[in-house]
């Protein structure tokens, strides 16, 4: 059966890449917990998706300019969109939470409003990890082939991940090209589902099943066909859902 990660702290669940949400996580047991990470001007690294603050939060601007004052003032927006009373939690305060579990910890290291890599994330990121001890949980991973070959070069006793979706495997010459470019490079490949499904034969004679995930796969008629595909690893925002149809499937 594949492992089961929790996208962004199980976003469909709970609020996006949250404290709270990943406190859920824990107590629920799964495989993997997966989250994002920006690094602010003021030298903060903050667990939060995108490069602005408008989708998941009732602020406005850049997440770069975030102070650790103004980052707790903000309130995140849960699934329904409602507010939580929670601000956007730092790299430290969720490493509280998930460092006492068991869960593989998949660290995605996000690039700039500009889409440009922070310079000295990747350090700052492994020392982090590092300091606690999670080397052996820890998974770090970007779209961006440089950042993986500098996770790589700066921090190669952690485990290495590079997602790819239709567009990206197009810029990159094909799923075949970009795999063969990232051979030796990486554990597994994070590759967005419809993508793996229209390439699944290719992908599977090029690369193990099991050092792949696929994302995001929250219907639950999808996450039935990927529970009998095999990936390493099914990535979802409702990962309760899968655990309840893998169950399915075990019991059936």
């Amino acid at each position: 059966m594949p492992k089961i990660m929790a996208h962004r702290g199980a976003r469909n669940l709970w609020a996006e890449n949250s404290a709270y949400g990943f406190r859920q996580t824990v107590r629920h047991g799964f495989d993997a917990i997966e989250f994002d990470l920006h690094l602010t001007d003021a030298g903060e690294l903050v667990v939060i998706h995108d490069a602005t603050l408008e989708r998941t939060t009732d602020g406005t601007g850049l997440v770069r300019d975030l102070t650790p004052e103004s980052r707790r003032a903000l309130r995140l927006k849960g699934p329904d969109g409602a507010l939580i009373d929670e601000g956007v939690p730092s790299f430290d305060e969720v490493l509280d939470i998930l460092t006492p579990d068991t869960a593989d910890l998949y660290v995605e290291l996000k690039a700039d409003q500009n889409g440009q890599p922070y310079p000295g994330m990747v350090a700052m990121a492994a020392e982090a990890l590092r300091q606690r001890g999670l080397q052996a949980r820890s998974v770090l991973h970007s779209f961006d082939i440089s950042v993986v070959r500098e996770i790589r070069d700066v921090a190669p006793e952690f485990g290495r991940l590079i997602s790819v979706n239709r567009d990206w495997a197009t810029r990159q010459g094909g799923i075949a090209a970009l795999l063969a470019e990232v051979d030796g490079l990486v554990d597994i490949v994070g590759i967005h589902h419809e993508l793996f499904e229209a390439e699944f034969d290719l992908i599977r004679s090029l690369r193990p099943l099991v050092a792949t995930s696929v994302w995001t796969v929250n219907d639950p008629d999808l996450i039935r066909h990927w529970i009998a595909r095999g990936p390493g690893y099914i990535v979802s925002d409702n990962p309760v859902l899968v655990r309840e149809l893998m169950t399915e499937e075990c019991t059936a």
